[in-house]
């Protein structure tokens, strides 16, 4: 029996939703058996009133219109999606009320987009389910002491539809399926009226009042409303009353609007900044976040992401090598197997083997788009070198290619004992510092201190020198098939870049320069020069033992031993009698000790350069791992010999320039000794 007291209002209400559990049956047929409600409590709010409430579903028959839910037509929905037949993943085939449980069996969709979710619910990865209904009509019942939550009571309500959902539970309740902090808003929530039925805790003998229409015309809307509204007091303020109570229900219902649109704008700013729904209703739970400030905080929280965890895309495309570029290096190889047969010719090469420089280049014309009919060969070879073809880049490429080889096949004997030096970074002197040995440890008296000592040093400077030639490969080269010419013009630069270097560095022997302390690099004054004579023991013993007397910057004694014997060829053969380990003594007093395999052994190095300053004098140098002698070195990233093409203007072809960056010098004396011969 309704109480005098109760007071009645009609309020708009979007669909709710909660969440239940899946029961899989075994052997199903795409079906499967759900409790959609157990009627529990749930923990809600009221936009209206600004109050937490629990929520209660009625299980009684007479409160629950299950027509949707036994028509056999409510859908089975993902994440109570409505917008389009997509999200639309089966059918509600039964539903029954069956005691504190409401009941379901639903039948899954055959299609293949719902085919992986089917499975999932098989495999009891998806487990929760989540039921939407409209409430037409809620029992408010008061609490009952301070602490206690107002209840409200569903006594008139439907279910509409059923979902599968990823989240279990709320932070609050443990059964839920929506937010306290997210209500049920924006343009596309339907909203329904509701009858709001407050009951009163005490009795009353004053008459029922009239219900008062509360009817919201808003298309958003919190997800919970429940305006409490008593009785219009009687007698003459009765009016004023009610006055009043429209006025607050219109301020209500005016916050409601704005918190509707606040939400609304902050839900489509996280959308088109493509982040999670699950941050929107983290800036919605942020009451000072307005819908103006949310597309900054969107675009500052994708900078946050985006440093902390940056990802790249799995369509990452790479070009290593394009259909250029491999062309080029098939005629490069098919141009440099036809100048040196040794070296082997990659497959993909081989279909340029048999093809002329001017076949080539009419291929490579051909690519870049020129038209060649009806050219001659030599307008052929000059547009060849005149144009946007790749015919001047394979040129260049063959040409480095065969100069490094020719550089790397030329004898160069002075890397046998001659040190090199790190790449020069520039041109500018660099001074090598050469440093005394370590000053003499000195007898420590009891108590006594110990006393500093010094380490002299030296040093000489030079730098980098640029070499270099230019020749022309003229449009006849092409024409003529000639690639002998080229062959022999990149062996000579090879050849002869090879043939500077052994100079550069021999000229510092036999041009005996002057070195940093102002004395020529063999003088007496270094101890470093004999009196003159043949190779023999005798000589050999004597600048054995000069260079065994040799002293450091501190004067400590060296004990360098020699380890080369450098002679002009006219010296060759008595420096292999002297080396040869074949030498058999006829006494004892024989023996030669720089033999190989004796206890100095020299190794013989014969140069034709020493021929041109003397065919008499020979030398011995120690080894530069042990001390200073003369050092080389080129400019850093330029090491050897390079060459470098341009399409010539003056000439007809194109030119080449060969370049070398190279400095030798002799460094310490006490390393080198000099015989100026008999």
């Amino acid at each position: 029996m309704p109480n005098p007291n109760d007071a009645t209002e009609v309020l708009q209400m979007p669909m709710m939703t909660r969440l239940a559990p899946i029961n899989v049956p075994e052997g199903s047929a795409r079906t499967v058996d759900l409790v959609w409600t157990a009627g529990a409590g749930v923990r809600r709010y009221d936009w209206y009133n600004d109050r937490y409430y629990i929520e209660e579903l009625s299980l009684d028959p007479k409160h629950v219109r299950m027509g949707r839910f036994e028509s056999g037509r409510a859908p089975l929905l993902n994440t109570h999606s409505r917008w389009d037949l997509s999200s639309v993943m089966g059918v509600i085939r039964s539903a029954t009320l069956a005691g504190e449980e409401g009941l379901a069996t639903v039948e899954f969709s055959k299609r293949g987009d719902v085919e992986p979710y089917y499975q999932d619910v098989l495999d009891k990865i998806i487990g929760n389910v989540s039921v939407g209904y409209n409430v037409l009509a809620y029992d408010r019942i008061p609490p009952m002491k301070e602490g206690d939550s107002w209840r409200y009571v569903a006594v008139d309500w439907e279910p509409t539809e059923v979902s599968l959902v990823p989240i279990g539970a709320d932070a609050d309740c443990g059964v839920r399926s929506d937010d306290p902090t997210k209500p049920n808003t924006g343009p596309a929530v339907r909203m329904a009226p509701c009858n709001f039925t407050t009951r009163s805790t005490t009795a009353s003998t004053t008459p029922p009042a009239a219900a008062v229409d509360h009817t919201r015309e808003e298309n958003t809307m919190p997800g919970a409303a429940n305006n409490t509204t008593s009785a219009p007091p009687a007698g003459g303020d009765q009016n004023q009353s009610a006055v009043n109570q429209r006025a607050l229900d219109d301020a209500r219902a005016e916050g409601a609007r704005l918190e509707g649109e606040r939400q609304s704008g902050i839900r489509e700013a996280v959308t088109l900044g493509g982040l999670e729904p699950a941050y929107a209703d983290q800036l919605i739970g942020n009451r000072e976040m307005t819908a103006e400030a949310a597309g900054l905080a969107v675009l500052r929280e994708k900078a946050a992401r985006s440093s902390a965890a940056p990802t790249r895309s799995s369509a990452h495309i790479q070009t290593v090598s394009d259909e250029t570029d491999n062309r080029r290096a098939a005629i490069t190889d098919a141009i440099v197997h036809r100048l040196n047969p040794s070296i082997a010719l990659p497959e993909h090469a081989r279909q340029y083997r048999h093809m002329s420089l001017l076949r080539m280049a009419e291929e490579t014309l051909d690519h870049a788009g020129v038209n060649v009919r009806g050219l001659s060969g030599i307008e052929i070879a000059g547009r060849a070198m005149h144009t946007t073809s790749d015919f001047p880049a394979i040129l260049s490429n063959v040409l480095n290619k065969r100069l490094r080889q020719a550089y790397a096949e030329a004898e160069r004997t002075y890397k046998l004992w001659a040190r090199r030096a790190p790449n020069a970074p520039d041109f500018k002197k660099m001074q090598v510092v050469q440093m005394g040995g370590a000053p003499d440890l000195l007898k420590l008296n009891e108590a006594g201190e110990y006393q500093y000592g010094t380490i002299k040093d030296a040093g000489e400077t030079y730098g980098v020198v640029t070499y270099g030639r230019i020749v022309a490969v003229s449009r006849q080269t092409l024409v003529n098939d000639d690639l002998r010419a080229l062959d022999r013009l990149v062996a000579a630069f090879g050849a002869s870049a090879s043939r500077l270097e052994n100079r550069l560095v021999y000229a510092q022997l036999t041009g005996n320069p002057v070195m940093a302390d102002g004395k020529q690099l063999f003088a007496a004054e270094h101890g470093n020069i004999g009196d003159g004579g043949a190779i023999s023991a005798a000589s050999l013993g004597k600048g054995r033992s000069q260079m065994r007397k040799q002293k450091g910057l501190a004067d400590e004694e060296l004990n360098i031993v020699p380890n080369f014997l450098i002679v002009p060829t006219a010296q060759e053969q008595l420096a292999y009698q002297y080396t040869s380990s074949n030498f058999v003594p006829a006494k004892a007093g024989d023996v030669n000790e720089f033999r190989a395999g004796g206890r100095t052994a020299v190794e013989p190095i014969v140069e034709p350069l020493l021929d041109g300053n003397s065919e008499t004098a020979w030398y011995l140098a120690s080894n530069s791992s042990e001390i200073d002698t003369i050092e080389y070195c080129w400019l850093d990233g330029a090491e050897g010999v390079w060459i470098e093409n341009e399409i010539g203007f003056d000439v007809d072809g194109m030119k080449v320039k060969a370049r070398l960056d190279f400095a030798a010098k002799a460094v310490d004396h006490r390393g080198l000794w000099k015989n100026p011969g008999a």
